[in-house]
């Protein structure tokens, strides 16, 4: 929805009368909908009025209009409406891969629309100037972090990272000032994390976080933010399908602009690699 991703983009800038009324819309889309704008009013102790201006002001519509909107799920919603079906167990399996390509597809418009490519420029120049890179990322948001690691490696960059997170967290007290860390977590409240990121960055590291839109405390940390839409089929997160695809094509974004930095050739490129690996034959 347009609207909903106006929000979320613009969630750093507002006040905090205005974040509390962006966590209403944003958190419970449902309750939302089905709340009047006195009821809702009452419910966060605002006035109605300034309800009124936060729509009108961050999405151009009116209360009703934007309950519409909500509702409807607009049209720029289709591939999330059709990634509800995924995990419906009674629908056409014939259908699921149409459903999980429209969806990540739909992801990655969304990754580029919440960050413009300006974010992407300061991290890629972070991350070239660094002398190491730490990363810190647990669970399914490490399996990410292993990815972006070795394609650094492959840039000839040095990296740090531990999947045990007790390690990751004694890691971040060897980082320095010449350091850039890489958190990765899409809730952004994963406690080894958060804490790695503090400990780090009382050597002057600077933080790059790719978490998802939405005020957390590793948000907060950071220095520099990539956001992943904070969209999943369902609020257990059966699956961290497109949170992954999400975070997985960010890494992908930073990784070819790290290599076009190295080289304009491709085969250039690719043949000193495949140099190096031909002596293990």
């Amino acid at each position: 929805m347009q609207s909903m991703r106006l929000i979320e983009r613009n969630y750093d800038m507002m006040t905090d009368t205005e974040k509390i009324i962006a966590n209403y819309i944003l958190k419970d889309t449902d309750k939302f909908v089905n709340a009047n704008i006195h009821v809702m009013a009452k419910t966060l102790n605002i006035s109605p009025a300034s309800i009124s201006r936060f729509v009108r002001k961050y999405c151009k519509l009116s209360f009703g209009e934007l309950k519409i909107e909500v509702a409807s799920g607009g049209n720029d919603n289709t591939a999330y409406d059709n990634a509800n079906e995924i995990f419906n167990w009674a629908g056409s399996f014939n259908e699921m891969p149409d459903n999980i390509i429209n969806s990540i597809s739909k992801t990655c418009r969304d990754v580029m629309e919440v960050n413009g490519i300006n974010p992407f420029k300061q991290a890629i120049e972070w991350i070239n100037a660094a002398d190491t890179i730490f990363f810190f990322g647990v669970g399914s948001s490490g399996i990410v972090v292993m990815d972006f690691m070795q394609k650094l490696i492959r840039l000839e960059k040095r990296c740090v990272y531990n999947i045990d997170s007790n390690f990751g967290v004694l890691n971040s007290k060897i980082a320095t000032k010449k350091d850039v860390i890489i958190a990765i977590s899409f809730s952004g409240r994963t406690k080894e994390v958060n804490l790695a990121v503090k400990e780090a960055k009382k050597s002057g590291a600077k933080c790059i976080a790719i978490t998802r839109n939405f005020k957390s405390e590793l948000e907060t940390l950071a220095d520099l933010k990539l956001l992943v839409p904070s969209i999943e089929l369902n609020a257990t997160r059966l699956a961290p399908i497109f949170s992954r695809y999400g975070q997985l094509f960010i890494v992908d974004i930073l990784f070819l602009g790290l290599a076009k930095q190295k080289t304009n050739s491709v085969d250039e490129f690719m043949d000193q690699y495949q140099n190096l690996l031909s002596k293990l034959k």
